[in-house]
């Protein structure tokens, strides 16, 4: 801690179908990115996927994902745009060969979506959910891997996006192979989210929540650089995301 930008304590309450949440969150007062928010929204999420699996155990129900099964890892995964720059950020710490093979991954399924005519869709400044069904099965049926999957492993396990780490299924794993053919059982989950930090970033300026396709995150990230490195006031910034929370919960399936 600095003495030029002591933290802050600030208190999290938060209502959810798997319980309240409600503790203590060190907050830096002074200038903060969206990137920023993403660490809260992981360990929010790490609690409500630890009590979503504690009840289907409780009722019997088992988890079928395990390591090196990564057949999910085909499917598209979306980012809110904190996501997508906290992602990034994070990949400069490792070595550069490491970036490159990265990046040249990024680069290979990216040509493959323009071969398909794919890429300039998911990359529209008005993408919605609403076509989102049918390009996520195009899109798992090319069996593009995750450029981060390395040996039927997460290379980036304790960075992975909140829609991979609430993606939990209690049916047999050979069902994952094709998702849109075998009934797959996902764990039941609140609102991703994801969604509160696609909507702090409209309302922070002023435009439609979006989310972004994985793969096509650095495409996305370089047409955004201002707002990647953009910054608010500290606490300004996460009461703001406090307070979607609060709004957002009320949309957040039973389960």
């Amino acid at each position: 801690m600095s003495l030029e930008n002591p933290t802050t304590t600030f208190s999290v309450d938060l209502t959810t179908p798997l319980g309240p949440i409600r503790g203590k969150v060190e907050v830096d007062p002074g200038p903060m990115r969206l990137r920023d928010l993403v660490p809260t929204a992981y360990e929010l999420t790490n609690i409500l996927v630890e009590r979503a699996i504690q009840r289907e155990e409780k009722e019997g129900r088992r988890i079928s994902c395990r390591s090196g099964c990564g057949i999910c890892c085909c499917q598209m995964v979306p980012l809110s745009p904190p996501e997508v720059f906290y992602l990034i950020d994070r990949m400069e710490r490792f070595d550069t060969s490491r970036r490159q093979e990265w990046l040249g991954r990024f680069e290979t399924i990216a040509e493959e979506l323009e071969k398909q005519r794919m890429l300039s869709p998911l990359l529209d400044p008005e993408y919605s959910d609403e076509p989102v069904l049918s390009i996520a099965r195009e899109y798992f049926s090319l069996k593009r891997v995750c450029p981060f999957l390395v040996d039927q492993s997460c290379s980036i396990y304790d960075d992975r996006p909140v829609a991979c780490r609430e993606y939990n299924v209690t049916s047999p794993a050979a069902g994952c192979v094709n998702p849109y053919t075998y009934e797959v059982v996902k764990v039941p989950m609140p609102l991703p989210l994801s969604a509160p930090l696609a909507i702090l970033t409209a309302e922070r300026t002023g435009s439609k929540p979006r989310l972004i396709p994985l793969p096509l995150a650095f495409h996305w990230a370089a047409n955004h650089t201002d707002l990647r490195q953009r910054q608010w006031p500290g606490l300004e910034l996460f009461h703001h995301f406090m307070d979607v929370l609060g709004r957002t919960h009320e949309q957040w399936p039973s389960g």
